[in-house]
């Protein structure tokens, strides 16, 4: 091998060797979310599929203000379909990502994808409506930010379906991956809320009576936009960077799985094992 072809061959060398890192990395991450998000798929079904069982539907409120409200029957179906289509998003979602299913289950992650798909702009739109009869929790600023997020479901549900039908895959990878994160803008909330609250042991920044404050402002948009940037560094460094940046991005990534650990953990614990 001549020096001229050693030289360039070492700087590949190190891309592939990077490349294994991010992939191991983000691999990991993707792991520790979706048992997190299957973790709250069970107890959402639990704990509001177990309270309509009993026949006491008021119990939602407990957790869902204004979830179930006598006698508004659209909106109380809303809030039923929403949940029901969440739990179904939750577990069904995250097997279109698997490589194996891709590849040895085409026909399945075909009519899996036509289903989440569907079920992602069926539910953010649920959820908008949920937002206009009844608001949130959070005030008019909550709502905003609940609104915004639906709507980018629905934006990214329609351009994931486009691109499919016309066969650009790259794109289409591309909306699907915006579409599985601003899809899980709850789930980030809560775990977010619950990682912040472990660090401070206790509330702050926002005022756990009424929940207004300063932070939970900024959690209310950064539950799909800080996702969002996230996915866009990455994609950006998956085309255009180096080793060193690859070593970086899955650095990144390794120091984020390990909050969202101690989020899931967090939420587990204190908020979803003593409810059910």
């Amino acid at each position: 091998m001549s020096l001229q072809h050693s030289v360039v061959a070492t700087p590949q060398r190190k891309k592939r060797g990077a490349d294994k890192v991010l992939n191991a990395t983000v691999t990991f991450w993707f792991t520790v979310a979706v048992a997190g998000q299957w973790l709250f798929a069970y107890y959402v079904t639990a704990f509001y599929g177990g309270a309509a069982l009993q026949g006491d539907l008021m119990k939602w409120n407990q957790v869902l203000p204004h979830g179930y409200t006598p006698g508004e029957t659209m909106g109380n179906l809303a809030v039923a379909i929403h949940l029901l289509l969440a739990v179904i998003m939750m577990v069904g979602g995250p097997l279109q990502f698997i490589p194996q299913l891709r590849t040895r289950a085409r026909s399945f992650h075909r009519w899996n994808g036509r289903l989440y798909i569907i079920t992602a702009f069926v539910i953010s739109f649920s959820g908008v409506y949920m937002v206009l009869s009844k608001g949130t929790v959070s005030g008019l600023i909550g709502d905003i930010s609940v609104s915004i997020n639906g709507i980018l479901i629905m934006l990214f549900a329609a351009l994931a379906w486009r691109t499919a039908v016309a066969r650009k895959f790259d794109a289409h990878r591309r909306w699907v991956l915006r579409l599985f994160l601003v899809v899980n803008g709850v789930w980030f909330f809560r775990i977010g809320l619950m990682l912040w609250l472990f660090i401070h042991g206790g509330p702050v920044g926002f005022d756990p009576e009424t929940f207004r404050g300063p932070f939970l402002i900024f959690l209310g948009f950064g539950q799909y936009v800080i996702p969002l940037i996230i996915l866009e560094l990455y994609l950006y460094v998956q085309n255009n960077s180096g080793a060193l940046g690859r070593i970086l991005m899955a650095t990144g990534f390794g120091v984020l799985t390990i909050l969202m650990g101690i989020g899931i953990f967090a939420a587990t614990m204190g908020m979803w094992l003593p409810r059910i």
